[in-house]
């Protein structure tokens, strides 16, 4: 290159270029040239960085799920990006990041995707705002999306008010083979005053599993759950002409806390469904013939939300001693003496039992007479939530001291509560005694009685040292002289190096999740078995089946390594014959494919008799027990 330069600027004498050299400087200065060019542009280039941002749904449905992909690309640096606020949206997962790198007439770029799925919450337009990324003081800024969220197509059946019959509440829209209503018993309730809400689960498809995905959040209401049983019951019923199954899945008693319009927000739920599958693979194995093929699905649904309308509860006629309780109620008063002696104790227990919010009732008070004494009450409430009401009874226990002998009136203790079916205020009174109390031997002789305050005070005051009726003596040997002494100290390092390998081995057994899942499997599958013959024993068929195809399903899922909602026949068809294969270096067993058929006729089998209708007897189900045991120690011999 030096030579090309000498030979542009001469020094000194010139000389004449050979042809062959003129090439050479050409091809030098043109080298020149572009590395300059190269030097001058790659900050341009390094410096380039866009942001974009896309959905690939902009249209969902409340409770559906839609994927938000940013995509940083650039120069060979890019930097990290600030996601935008997803208001109105739940993350369900993310963020995943993937990053990939080319170069094309060499010029390097780099490109990097962050990925988001996102859940819809309920209906409206909404933006998902801009994401940001800073680069050498430089703010970039991505594209905004709008989002239309639809009501959701999962629930044909109106919410707003119950209806005797379902096909009179659809409106003219598509039926869904899945779909999720919630059901109030009346839409407008007083203050404090219990309103059922029911979900409901409508179904042409079979299910295999379901999680809450999204609880209602009760803003304005206290919230009370009714057990439902965990295996819903399936019940059949014609949704406009077409056949339906459907489950109560939840109950809840909603009781409100303020006046106005108050909105209780939707439910989503993620169901796994199992659907015949469109695949059709050609195989020679005669057992293929005899297992249908199928496939799953996991899908999100959703009830519309609920809109009630609490009304105040009237001020005329409002007792003086209301404090906000309403329902029906009875109150009973019980006094365990009609007489007792001065100064002695007096039991006053006071029951308020009926139908409404127990839990928000205070302790009534006792109007006693001049020179009784009375404690804080315990409070003991009994309440049960079963088929459409919260019932049940609370109760305070006084301890009161009469401190005066005579005859003394007892006054009835008063309860007031806002009835809302008769829609006014009722008042019940009980307890009204006369209680006699003689005079207590102290004051017969004159020794009169003692205040709590000054019991109070004598405790706390000064106590005499009292005199050690023997010397102290000293210890004959010193601990630190003694031979367990040093046994101790030796034995200390010893049991921290002991900790640290315990410790050790144990983070190096819980490192490997596969591995702790297979050696607990087999432990479930016993408690499933053993619950599972219980319930056949009380006469739950259905329940016993339901546990041990669970038990037997992730079992069968810790062998082969496989989350138990991802299973599927073939996936447990190749996977077991990957593990009993005959070459393989983790066969511990030489099984035929009888085996494996048998896994997946079994689990089949299960879940049929889950999701149907079907009528067991105790033969039946003791035969698929059977199976399930048999099966589960086949399995365990392949850990």
């Amino acid at each position: 290159m030096l030579q090309g330069i000498r030979n542009i600027f001469p020094v000194g004498r010139r000389k004449s270029i050979p042809v062959s050299k003129k090439r050479q400087t050409r091809a030098s200065i043109l080298l020149i040239i572009l590395l300059f060019i190269t030097f001058i542009t790659h900050p341009l280039y390094a410096a380039k960085v866009e942001l974009t941002a896309e959905v690939d749904n902009p249209n969902p449905t409340v409770g559906s799920r839609f994927t938000y992909t940013l995509t940083i690309s650039g120069g060979t640096s890019l930097p990290d990006a600030q996601p935008p606020d997803f208001e109105g949206f739940d993350i369900v997962m993310g963020p995943s990041s993937s990053t990939s790198f080319q170069m094309i007439n060499g010029k390097v770029s780099h490109s990097k995707t962050l990925t988001y799925v996102l859940r819809a919450l309920k209906p409206g337009t909404f933006t998902i705002g801009k994401a940001k990324a800073k680069s050498k003081r430089k703010i970039y800024r991505s594209n905004a999306i709008a989002i239309q969220v639809r009501q959701s197509g999962s629930s044909p059946i109106t919410t707003q008010k119950r209806k005797s019959k379902d096909n009179k509440s659809v409106p003219k829209k598509s039926l869904p083979d899945l779909f999720l209503t919630a059901t109030a018993d009346k839409d407008t309730a007083y203050k404090q005053e219990m309103v059922l809400v029911t979900y409901r689960l409508y179904l042409r498809v079979n299910i295999v599993g379901f999680e809450y995905a999204k609880l209602p959040k009760a803003r304005g209401f206290w919230q009370e759950e009714f057990s439902t049983p965990s295996r819903p019951t399936l019940q059949d019923v014609t949704v406009r002409g077409q056949p339906y199954k459907v489950a109560v899945m939840r109950k809840i008693g909603l009781f409100p806390t303020r006046t106005g319009k108050l909105t209780l927000e939707p439910l989503i739920l993620d169901c796994t469904v199992e659907l015949p599958s469109s695949r059709r693979r050609q195989s020679r194995d005669i057992f293929d013939s005899f297992f249908s093929r199928t496939q799953r699905e996991n899908r999100s649904v959703s009830c519309d939300p609920l809109t009630l309308t609490v009304l105040d509860l009237p001020k005329r006629k409002r007792p003086v001693n209301f404090k906000g309780d309403v329902g029906k109620f009875r109150l009973k008063v019980d006094y365990d003496k009609r007489q007792l002696a001065q100064h002695d104790a007096l039991t006053v227990k006071v029951t308020i039992r009926g139908n409404g919010y127990l839990k928000s009732i205070d302790a009534p008070k006792l109007k006693l007479p001049s020179g009784f004494e009375q404690f804080d009450p315990t409070v003991d409430e009994k309440i049960t939530l079963s088929g459409n009401e919260m019932k049940g009874k609370k109760s305070f226990t006084y301890l009161v001291i009469p401190r005066r002998s005579g005859a003394f009136d007892m006054e009835p203790v008063k309860f007031s509560y806002f009835d809302p079916t008769l829609k006014k205020y009722k008042t019940v009174r009980d307890g009204g005694i006369t209680l006699t109390v003689t005079p207590s031997e102290d004051d017969i002789a004159g020794g009169g009685w003692t205040e709590r305050l000054d019991v109070a005070l004598l405790d706390s005051d000064i106590r005499f040292i009292k005199e050690l009726s023997a010397p102290l003596t000293a210890t004959v040997t010193p601990i630190y002289n003694s031979i367990w002494f040093y046994l101790a100290l030796g034995a200390a390092p010893l049991l921290f190096l002991l900790g640290l390998g315990t410790e050790a081995v144990i983070i190096k057994r819980l490192s490997d999740p596969a591995a702790l899942r297979r050696r607990k499997a087999p432990e479930m599958m016993r408690k499933n078995l053993i619950e599972a013959k219980k319930e056949a024993k009380r006469g739950n068929l259905g329940q016993a089946i339901e546990i041990a195809g669970q038990g037997l399903m992730e079992f069968t899922g810790a062998i082969i390594a496989t989350p138990t909602a991802g299973l599927t026949s073939d996936t447990i068809r190749d996977k077991l014959r990957q593990v009993l294969t005959p070459d393989a270096t983790t066969t511990k067993l030489n099984v035929k494919d009888e085996f494996v058929n048998e896994i997946i006729a079994t689990i089949n089998e299960s879940d049929r008799i889950k999701f149907s209708s079907a009528e067991l007897d105790v033969q039946t189900t003791e035969t698929l027990l059977d199976r399930f045991k048999e099966a589960s120690e086949q399995l365990e011999k392949l850990r």
